[in-house]
């Protein structure tokens, strides 16, 4: 069973900024797709690395 009705989710997809889900987007690929980034965070215990997240998060 799905968490929402499919007319629903495509009524709150098609209020989207696709812009600012772009730009978005893109700040997150660049910040998580980054194979330094990504051995930092396996190599980081949960409560250090959801300092770094908050404030990487905001900039």
């Amino acid at each position: 069973m799905a968490l929402y009705q499919t007319s629903v989710l495509k009524k709150y997809l098609k209020q989207q900024d696709t812009e600012i889900v772009n730009k978005a987007y893109k700040k997150y690929t660049k910040y998580f797709l980054n194979p330094t980034i990504q051995e930092n965070i396996r190599n980081s215990k949960e409560e250090q690395f959801q300092a770094t997240f908050l404030t990487e998060s905001y900039l």
